[in-house]
């Protein structure tokens, strides 16, 4: 396996990892490599210095990025814009479970036991459950599925 620093031609720079070295210029000629952030099919190795290896407890620099360069003033807009994105989707999500999904609370997975068993008719629940309750729920053929909690609403800060 060998790991490029690549470069497209909006100087947005990201990692590739290829079994060797002539899979990198096959994937170059047959329009395979494109960039992650802009799709740019124009990519290039950068050069690098040799990567010598480290002990397991050093701690690695980042690759310095020239102040006044597109590649600077590119990655934290495209960073910020991919992260209001991601916060944007996921309050969607939660939004829709609000919407239309049952809340009972800390008994989450007792409910979901009694649907399961057929003791109780189908909803669609949300609640709150342990780690040890979803384990055993998933041991019992239960599908739950656990949400990253919403996302804070910055009106709504002090």
């Amino acid at each position: 396996m060998v790991i490029y620093d690549l470069q497209c031609s909006n100087q947005h720079q990201f990692e590739g990892w290829f079994k060797n070295a002539d899979d990198l210029v096959s994937q170059q000629a047959s329009g395979l490599l494109t960039c992650p952030f802009c799709n740019s099919s124009e990519v290039s190795k950068k050069l690098t210095a040799a990567k010598v290896g480290r002990k397991s407890n050093s701690v690695s620099s980042p690759a310095p990025v020239e102040p006044n360069s597109q590649a600077a003033q590119a990655m934290p807009s495209d960073g910020a814009k991919a992260y209001a994105q991601l916060q944007k989707m996921l309050s969607d999500v939660h939004q829709h479970i609000d919407r239309n999904f049952v809340d009972v609370g800390n008994k989450f997975a007792d409910e979901a036991l009694k649907i399961h068993n057929g003791e109780k008719d189908p909803e669609n629940i949300r609640g709150t459950a342990s780690k040890a309750e979803l384990k055993e729920l998933a041991e019992e053929g239960v599908s739950a599925l656990p949400l990253p909690p919403k996302p804070v609403n910055k009106d709504k800060l002090n």
